[in-house]
């Protein structure tokens, strides 16, 4: 009996020896492992990754129209600013060069271009304020010539299959059927009388005119307040 007792002592004395041993090995790999799980607990799981490429989706889903409008104007949009800037340019020109300067459409040609057109009006020697010269000549400098080109811009504007001229208007009268139409700017600044309109492809229109007293373009989307022809 009592040496029973003392074989299943022993045994006891080696289970929790063993049972010591594994704890031990616990602790340490537990110990071993204890840097990497601050890391872990900081990493994105899968849905995170998801939500937040689901989000840059949208985001570029909504931006890339507009980035694309911006890179590839509308045609009409396009037409009416660079017919504007045309006008400025042939109003500029006729000023500074003190030529009559017509703007011409050409209805076949779908093409709007400047060209110059006669000497305004000159100052005489007489009206000239006098400077003598080391001569005791009186002396001015010479009159301006025209340059050959627009004034500080473009000179031409060709239009896309998907804008067409609708109507045409000069000075009170229908310029729309004529194969060649001129607008004259005048070296005071004015211009004559005009307005165009301007349909797309997709039934969008626009009203560009000018304000004969300033000769400066304006322009208009509302069919409503165009300008009559």
């Amino acid at each position: 009996m009592m040496k029973a007792k003392s074989t299943l002592a022993k045994e006891m004395e080696n289970a929790i020896g063993v049972a010591g041993v594994f704890e031990e090995v616990l602790r340490r790999r537990a110990a071993e492992c204890a840097p990497y799980q601050g890391a872990l607990s900081r990493a994105f799981t899968l849905i995170e990754l998801m939500v937040v490429v689901g989000i840059i989706a949208v985001i570029m889903s909504i931006s890339i129209p507009f980035m694309y409008h911006e890179l590839h104007p509308d045609s009409l949009k396009k037409v009416t600013k660079e017919l504007m800037e045309l006008c400025k340019d042939a109003r500029a020109y006729a000023v500074l060069n003190n030529v009559e300067t017509d703007l011409v459409i050409h209805r076949e040609l779908r093409q709007i271009d400047i060209q110059p057109g006669s000497r305004g009006i000159q100052p005489s020697a007489q009206n000239g304020l006098f400077s003598p010269g080391v001569s005791g000549q009186a002396w001015r400098m010479a009159d301006q010539q025209p340059s050959s080109g627009a004034s500080g811009g473009m000179n031409a504007i060709k239009l896309p299959d998907t804008v067409i001229i609708e109507g045409v208007g000069i000075n009170g009268d229908d310029w729309t059927e004529d194969e060649i139409a001129r607008v004259r700017f005048y070296p005071t600044g004015t211009s004559d009388e005009f307005t165009i309109i301007l349909l797309s492809s997709s039934g969008e229109r626009r009203n560009v005119w000018l304000d004969a007293a300033t000769g400066f373009p304006d322009f208009e989307v509302d069919s409503q307040k165009f300008k009559a022809k």
